[in-house]
């Protein structure tokens, strides 16, 4: 009975994103527009510890999510128009074997644009891994990543997705479905639904966000997120509160946690700022892990800056993402070039 159910469900997922696609295919005559080729080059130079009392340390120079793409789209003499993002993240310090992590995928679709908002199709971020982060994580792609202290489970990028966003009252709305395994014996294992909803109140910025994930227990493990921010002449202020549930009951739920990030950046000028984090993982049966960051930045023109960084972590802080195993510290120099 269930296994019937949860094939109509698909069936009904798949009727409705096949009428969105229908709906708005139709063009007339179309006309190319120049591809840009865009990219970041981000390396930071320095050393890193871990263990108690940083008893191991050792030099490092390390790529930070650097990247290259093309993007562009396709006019149409209709109010429609095709886009597309195709992007890599390369290593640009070590791995240099593809098999080792050197390339890999980052944001890679095709989509519709037109005054009712925007669709794409393939693979992508969620709307609950975008929602609020350029307002509050200003040391996101760093060693002190918000990644970097949190389980990455609910913070996605999906493959097999279909986005939809849209400018809704003061803010903009997401919504993706992405379809997980996409073997018909294995019915959309893993498949996910993720909403997000950013607006603006005078000074404040907020995001709302909901994701649930099916996963390898056919259980779901869902998340909420709520982000804050606020600006105060030339002080930044953020705050992010995320509670994920996994409702597998072979693990007793031991995954469930409570994540909170406070964010402060103070910009001097328009060319330096003063940026401290503080992030906390509450996890069930496990001891809180934390981790704090201080950061100075400093932009040398519109698309290259450089920053010093000072991270420390406690009880397994600064370690999801980062490689360093346990406790760790960083103290690195970084250089950031957009082209």
């Amino acid at each position: 009975m269930n296994k019937q159910i949860n094939k109509l469900a698909l069936s009904t997922k798949s009727i409705f994103l096949s009428s969105i696609l229908i709906s708005f295919f139709g063009f007339p005559e179309v006309y190319s527009a120049e591809p840009q080729i865009f990219g970041r080059a981000h390396l930071s130079v320095g050393t890193i510890s871990e263990g108690d009392n940083d008893k191991n340390t050792s030099s490092s120079i390390t790529s930070h999510a650097s990247r290259f793409g093309v993007k562009g789209s396709i006019i149409s003499d209709s109010d429609v128009k095709v886009i597309y993002r195709i992007v890599w993240q390369v290593d640009m310090t070590d791995n240099a074997n593809s098999s080792e992590d050197h390339l890999k995928s980052r944001e890679q679709f095709v989509g519709l644009e037109w005054q009712w908002g925007k669709i794409h199709i393939g693979r992508d971020d969620s709307p609950y891994k975008l929602a609020g982060k350029t307002n509050v994580e200003y040391l996101s792609d760093t060693w002190a990543d918000y990644n970097n202290i949190i389980d990455k489970n609910q913070d996605t990028r999906n493959d097999d997705s279909i986005g939809y966003w849209a400018k809704i009252g003061s803010g903009e709305l997401g919504v993706q479905y992405a379809a997980g395994d996409d073997e018909p014996d294995a019915e959309n294992l893993g498949d996910s639904w993720s909403i997000a909803y950013d607006f603006q109140v005078d000074l404040f910025s907020v995001a709302l966000a909901y994701q649930n994930i099916e996963n390898t227990f056919h259980n779901a493990e869902t998340g909420s997120k709520i982000v804050l921010g606020y600006q105060l002449g030339r002080t930044q202020l953020g705050y992010i509160y995320e509670k994920v549930n996994d409702d597998n009951i072979e693990n007793n739920n031991i995954r469930d946690q409570n994540n909170s990030l406070i964010s402060v950046k103070h910009s001097f000028d328009d060319k330096n700022a003063l940026k401290l984090t503080y992030g906390v993982k509450d996890q069930t049966l496990v001891k809180d892990a934390r981790m704090i960051a201080l950061a100075y930045d400093h932009k040398m023109g519109k698309q290259i800056s450089t920053y010093l960084l000072l991270a420390k972590g406690f009880d397994n802080g600064l370690r999801s993402a980062s490689g360093i195993a346990g406790d760790g510290s960083v103290l690195v120099v970084g250089v950031i070039a957009d082209f």
